[in-house]
């Protein structure tokens, strides 16, 4: 009897009390009230509260490419020209990616970089600059933009969502709970996921190198004299002759390259019509220095 009556009294306590903690509860959980003011300023606070819309700028990835133009005998210099203005930026601001030049009837030349996008246009301004003090011009100028910032963000999304299956996969290798087939299969699942989080990585950083970094192709190209001033049919004119006479010149190495091979083969061919000759000749000269039924017996 007295048990029952000391749990009816734990009961009652218990009811009486638990008001008391749903207001202390209450009281955690509410947010703190807002200071006073006037009732026109409420509707407006909320809209203040919201949480601002962020915008981020696009990124682009920039590729600049440059056909010049000019004397023969100004293409080289040119070029060691507009590589030693990129080395005056420094290699965090310009690096040369590759350089090829050739000489003969015609000059021509090459040359592949990568500029900090933020100085890049400035940069192909001095380069114009440059090859129109020595004598020559731009005949072609593009300038061509892709938006990478969907790839960044796929790419980034890839990324945590990698990171958090890893370290899902390594807290349930690390408790060491399951069977020897689950923790086996964990541990190939943790290989893959963190082999696809490298990839991740490093095309992120190539994404982002793209953008930070714009590639520059210029070509460079011996101008013809004369044909700038004949305009367009005199610079036809001169771009055929010039093409006649690189071809001209190209079988002219070929020719060269290829005499002392047909030296060798004419002579080896002379050898061996010669050994052909002798070899032919053995047969019938031994069946003549054979003695035949008509001749006279010998005394």
């Amino acid at each position: 009897m007295s048990t029952a009556i000391l749990c009816f009294t734990l009961t009652g306590c218990s009811q009486v009390s638990s008001p008391k903690a749903a207001e202390k509860l209450n009281a955690y959980d509410v947010a703190p009230a807002a200071p006073p003011g006037n009732a026109a300023n409420e509707g407006k606070g909320d809209e203040t509260a919201a949480t601002p819309l962020t915008v981020t700028l696009p990124q682009i990835a920039y590729d600049y490419k440059y056909s010049f133009r000019l004397p023969a005998d100004r293409v080289a210099s040119t070029q060691q020209a507009h590589i030693a203005a990129c080395d005056r930026l420094g290699l965090a601001r310009c690096q040369l990616v590759s350089s090829e030049s050739s000489s003969g009837n015609g000059s021509a030349a090459s040359l592949k970089l990568r500029v900090a996008s933020d100085v890049a246009r400035r940069f192909s301004a001095t380069l114009v600059d440059s090859v129109a003090k020595a004598g020559g011009r731009a005949v072609d100028q593009s300038i061509s933009a892709e938006d990478v910032s969907k790839e960044i963000s796929d790419t980034s999304a890839r990324i945590r969502q990698r990171e958090l299956l890893v370290q899902r996969l390594t807290q349930i290798l690390q408790s060491r709970t399951g069977k020897v087939s689950e923790l086996v299969e964990a541990e190939r699942s943790v290989a893959a996921a963190q082999e696809e989080l490298d990839q991740a990585k490093a095309w992120l950083t190539q994404l982002q190198g793209r953008v930070a970094m714009s590639d520059v192709e210029i070509d460079y190209a011996a101008a013809v004299a004369g044909a700038p001033d004949q305009g367009p049919l005199g610079e036809t004119v001169g771009q055929s002759w010039w093409f006649f006479t690189s071809a001209l010149y190209a079988i002219l190495r070929l020719v060269i390259f290829l005499a002392p091979w047909a030296v060798v083969g004419i002579g080896i061919f002379l050898a061996a019509r010669a050994a052909r000759r002798r070899w032919g000749r053995a047969p019938a000269t031994d069946i003549e220095s054979l003695p035949s039924d008509d001749a006279p017996p010998l005394a």
